[in-house]
């Protein structure tokens, strides 16, 4: 019923623009530019692109999150840690725990968890946006109060590319939501600092889909449809861990430690290429929490995967500014190197994310106690 209205009030405002002997005097391409002037305006004041992507983790992420700042929360509290990450993230940081275990060495601390399976950068720095954006004053204000770090999960495939998963999505409402029109600069600024001139050739269907979605939102085109035949979001945990292991998971050997892995050339020239791009990310990332500011942590899991491994150590030697915890120097390596603990190569199962959440607890102890954090 909506459409065939909104339809309708199109066809008068271009009737109107039609009968006016003024306009019927001005340049023919003035009568396709009024309309759709009007229309962008219209959909941009009327028609929140947000409402029509419920299918999306972004809303029911980001809703737990501010409800953990709700009421008393932030009274006494002196560090928040929010943790953004994909799926080694989801699968295998509890960030319950984590906080829990800083309260029973008597720090104060809230931890934060906007982490989702498949979640790319692009991703991810749509959820910071909105739940910085959802928050209200007095939240803010109590962030101000307290010590804010920004947990920054290090993973080889999702770090190689900022839109890693777009095209395995495609045009859903999860990639929708975070590829709308405000965040189109960020995504391609990005891509411009990895892309050479050949790779934008070679790239093109990934760029189709950026500008299709990009034209999709900026049209609102099938918004109504969407919001009419879309459920309320369903509740989304940022902690899920498997409870099974994967029936092709057989490694061979032991976990890879970083201290025994000699560096190859060739495999670190693929790391250096991205760090143009990984830099401008790292910017646009804590510029969402404006003059917060917030303090970044890195993070790494084990893994089975040599290159993996091979990316960990050589991304925490790039990172020595900031603190990077991946379990050198702590037990967690010796601990985790049982194959029972893992669902495959890089993800945890249940106990070994209570192990990998108790070890990065412990190291955040030890780096406050320290005055390092």
């Amino acid at each position: 019923m909506i459409v065939p209205l909104l339809g309708s009030v199109l066809l008068i405002l271009l009737a109107a623009a039609k009968a006016s002997p003024r306009l019927r005097r001005m340049p023919r391409w003035y009568a396709w530019l009024l309309p759709l002037v009007v229309w962008l305006a219209g959909v941009n004041l009327w028609m929140p692109l947000s409402k029509s992507y419920s299918d999306s983790p972004a809303p029911g992420l980001v809703l737990q999150a501010v409800r953990k700042l709700d009421g008393q929360a932030l009274t006494g509290i002196q560090y928040i840690f929010i943790v953004e990450g994909s799926s080694v993230t989801w699968n295998g940081f509890d960030g319950n725990r984590v906080q829990s275990l800083l309260n029973q060495h008597g720090i104060p601390a809230l931890v934060i968890q906007l982490s989702a399976a498949g979640a790319n950068h692009a991703e991810r720095f749509e959820y910071l946006k909105e739940f910085v954006a959802a928050l209200r004053p007095d939240q803010i204000e109590g962030l101000r109060t307290a010590k804010v770090v920004l947990c920054r999960e290090v993973e080889l495939g999702y770090d190689k590319n900022p839109v890693n998963n777009l095209l395995r999505n495609g045009s859903t409402g999860r990639s929708l939501r975070y590829l709308g029109p405000a965040n189109l600069p960020v995504v391609f600024s990005w891509l411009a600092l990895k892309y050479r001139p050949i790779d934008w050739i070679r790239e093109h269907t990934v760029l189709a889909e950026l500008a299709g979605c990009g034209l999709f939102n900026l049209f609102h085109i099938g918004y109504l449809p969407r919001v009419e035949d879309l459920t309320a979001p369903a509740k989304v945990e940022p902690f899920v861990p498997n409870t099974t292991q994967s029936p092709g998971f057989a490694p061979n050997g032991d976990l890879y430690p970083p201290k025994d892995i000699a560096l190859d050339k060739k495999e670190t020239s693929v790391f250096v290429a991205n760090l143009p791009w990984q830099k401008k990310r790292d910017d646009d990332f804590r510029g969402v929490f404006g003059g917060l500011a917030p303090e970044q942590c890195f993070f790494a899991f084990p893994s089975w995967s040599r290159p993996n491994a091979c990316y960990n150590i050589w991304k925490s030697r790039q990172h020595t500014k900031f603190l990077f915890f991946d379990g050198e120097g702590t037990p967690l390596e010796e601990k985790l190197n049982i194959p029972s603990l893992w669902y495959d190569v890089l993800h945890l199962q249940l106990p070994g994310a209570e192990i990998y959440s108790e070890e990065f607890a412990e190291y955040l102890v030890e780096k406050i106690q320290a005055k390092d954090l």
